[in-house]
């Protein structure tokens, strides 16, 4: 009676792990689905603004001078380009909110704590590509200041472009999930890999 009883018990327990991991895996393709067009067209937005860095890059070594650069008006350009990219970072997390919604607490998927990092920097990068526009303006005919600001400018552009790449993070915990393997499993191997 004993081991017929755990035989049920392990039993029920694996159909709830196979219904629980199907239920992931299918929030996980729909979360896919409604998020590769974003991840696209960012793709495509990230390229236009690397492709328009290394327009800066020229116009300052041909000019030897980075005031140029700001004398362009492509600086607004970037800016164009970096509004597009935050509206699509911000899809993203709408998306990324409902595919956490569907998940139980104990996904290797569900991480909250994205949500709240990732709307951290969305609202600071908003903030410092609002200001590429006054940038341009304050930078005269200073070379030092027009130089520091193209520097500033540079690394704007790659933090925007890696939040882009950030959101293909999400992805890593798929395999892990598929496995059937719960956070609790997860921590439990990372803690026996560190001692």
């Amino acid at each position: 009676m004993k081991l017929t009883r755990n035989t049920l018990m392990v039993a029920a327990l694996t159909t709830i792990s196979f219904a629980s991991s199907a239920g992931n895996q299918a929030a996980i393709k729909s979360f896919d689905a409604k998020t590769l067009p974003i991840t696209e067209r960012s793709q495509v937005i990230t390229n236009k603004q690397l492709a328009l860095m290394e327009e800066f890059n020229e116009l300052a070594q041909a000019r030897t001078s980075a005031v140029g650069v700001f004398k362009s008006g492509k600086v607004q350009q970037l800016q164009q380009l970096g509004e597009q990219t935050l509206v699509e970072a911000n899809k993203f997390v709408e998306e990324y909110q409902v595919f956490l919604s569907q998940l139980p607490e104990t996904s290797t998927c569900y991480a909250p704590e994205n949500v709240t990092e990732y709307q951290r920097m969305i609202a600071e990068l908003t903030e410092a590509n609002s200001a590429l526009s006054q940038t341009a303006l304050s930078v005269g005919d200073d070379e030092v200041g027009a130089t520091m600001a193209l520097l500033n400018m540079q690394m704007h552009a790659g933090k925007i472009s890696a939040l882009v790449q950030m959101f293909q993070l999400v992805e890593v915990c798929y395999m892990t999930d598929a496995m059937g393997l719960t956070k609790a499993d997860v921590e439990r191997q990372r803690a026996e890999q560190n001692n």
